[in-house]
């Protein structure tokens, strides 16, 4: 089923592609069709002037006959015997066959190279769903670092990435080979973010761009605007992260409703300390925010109200899941290490350290289950 699903999906994909393609698609189309014909005509003139001097012929011999004839490989199985199949139908079919398979290969290598060619300057349409895009390109270590970071997770494993930027002018080698797509364009614009395909998009990533920190601050924030204002117009839900040059600037991007965001401003001087104060600290956090090694924080959504966070933990450790309840946020205030006496409220999340954060459904299911 999933199998017939991809492949349904992928003849989708190259049929729209012919489609976006406009005139040129359809002359492909058209060049393939008159193949046919032609195959079909001398297979058909063929039999009507040979099968009576050869019994065993059938009408599927001859139009196999004109197929091996017009691509020159001539096995042999079958080959005329009148001086009419011979010297008029034969030839015609070489001639005309040798010249329209010959054009329609040629031009088909001319209509692959030129989809290479644009996909690789960021002009086509993107027509793959669920793939994450990233708007701007601050450099191609830090894109191949964050594409390798997602990847390692394995909801994400296979997920197309499309880096979306003004600036670059040709995806680099190493992004092309690991199945990057680019949009040419400014990421502020709404047609771009469309070309991107971003109504079927996981989401997206706004990182940083070259400029000044404040300007690129503010043209984060721009960007955000839009897609908010795009999932409000198409009644779209467009998971957003940017990344923020300076933290002074978190009030300007909440103001356009942003799912999260993040800055590395004093992010360092403040691990610098812990690593002083506890060496080996530092090696602690590296593996709690990489999806390559260990568990990983997770804030997940939670039914369990008016029951005491220390009963879930209580309950979690019983599980063999390899799970903990580390914190909770109420309100919007982050709560590490809660009171045990810390009940939960319609509308907390609860701060999971796990491997496999979906195993906390089920401990979740049976606590409601044994209350019932």
């Amino acid at each position: 089923m999933n199998f017939s699903f991809k492949r349904y999906k992928t003849v989708k994909k190259y049929y729209l592609y012919y489609i976006q393609e406009g005139v040129f698609g359809l002359q492909i189309i058209k060049a393939i069709f008159i193949s046919i014909l032609l195959n079909l005509l001398f297979g058909s003139l063929f039999y009507l002037v040979e099968s009576n001097y050869q019994d065993d012929l059938t009408l599927t011999d001859s139009i196999w006959w004109a197929m091996v004839t017009m691509t020159t490989v001539g096995y042999g199985d079958f080959a005329p015997v009148t001086f009419i199949g011979r010297f008029i139908i034969s030839y015609l079919c070489m001639i005309l066959g040798i010249g329209i398979i010959g054009y329609l290969v040629g031009f088909i290598a001319e209509h692959i190279l030129q989809i290479i060619s644009k996909t690789k300057r960021g002009l086509m349409k993107i027509l793959d769903e669920d793939h994450i895009i990233i708007c701007n390109f601050p450099g191609e270590n830090k894109v191949n670092e964050i594409i390798n970071e997602l990847r390692a997770f394995s909801d994400h494993k296979n997920t197309i990435f499309v880096i979306v930027d003004d600036q670059l002018e040709q995806l680099p080698d190493s992004l092309q080979k690991k199945h990057i797509l680019f949009v040419k364009g400014t990421p502020s614009d709404e047609d771009v973010l469309l070309q991107a395909n971003i109504l079927r998009s996981i989401g997206v990533i706004i990182l940083a761009g070259k400029g000044e920190r404040q300007n690129s601050d503010e043209r984060s924030f721009t960007i955000g605007s839009i897609v908010e204002i795009m999932e409000n117009k198409y009644q779209t839900p467009i998971k957003s992260v940017v990344e923020v040059v300076s933290r002074k600037n978190f009030k300007l991007m909440e103001q356009s409703n942003v799912d999260g965001m993040i800055s590395d401003d004093g992010i360092t001087g403040r691990l610098l300390i812990q690593e002083f104060l506890n060496p080996g600290i530092y090696k602690v956090i590296q593996q709690l925010i990489s999806n390559s090694l260990g568990s990983q924080f997770y804030i997940v959504d939670t039914n369990l109200v008016d029951y005491r966070f220390v009963d879930i933990q209580i309950e979690i450790i019983k599980h063999p899941s390899n799970l903990q309840a580390i914190g909770l946020i109420n309100q919007g205030r982050i709560i590490l290490n809660p009171p045990k006496d810390q009940h939960i409220v319609k509308g907390d999340q609860l701060i999971l350290l796990a491997d496999q954060p979906q195993d906390f459904n089920i401990i979740e299911q049976e606590l409601i289950n044994n209350k019932s």
